[in-house]
C-alpha cells in the first residue's frame, strides 16, 4: 500500500442537511475520516455511534447536547453513545469513525 494525499482544497463538499457539508479524506462505506463544516444556527440530525467517534475542534464554537466546545478541543464519543451537534458560530471539525453512525430522528 502506498501514501495517499488528499487535498481539501479540491475535495468536493457534499450537503449532508441544511447549513451541513461535509468532504471525505479517507471514507469506506459511511467509516473512515472527513471534515465536517456547519453553518452558525445549524445542527447535525441526532444519531449513536457504535464504533465510537473522535472529534478535533478546527474553529467555531458550539455543542453537543449539553458539552461545550471550542477550538482546539478534542472529543472522544464512546461505542453506543449519541448527540446532537449544534453550532453556535461557523463550525469546523475533523471526525474520525471506524463504524458509520446510526440516524436516531
Amino acid at each position: 500500500m502506498t501514501m495517499e494525499l488528499t487535498s481539501t482544497e479540491t475535495s468536493p463538499w457534499r450537503p449532508v442537511r441544511e447549513g451541513v457539508t461535509l468532504t471525505s479524506l479517507r471514507m469506506q462505506h459511511g467509516a473512515g475520516t472527513f471534515l465536517m463544516r456547519y453553518e452558525p444556527g445549524s445542527r447535525s440530525p441526532t444519531h449513536t455511534h457504535p464504533g465510537g467517534e473522535e472529534i478535533y475542534v478546527i474553529s467555531g464554537k458550539g455543542r453537543l447536547d449539553d458539552l461545550a466546545f471550542g477550538p482546539g478541543d478534542f472529543i472522544f464519543t464512546p461505542p453506543g453513545e449519541g448527540h446532537t451537534l449544534h453550532a453556535e458560530t461557523e463550525v469546523l471539525i475533523h471526525v474520525v469513525l471506524p463504524q458509520p453512525v446510526v440516524i436516531t430522528e
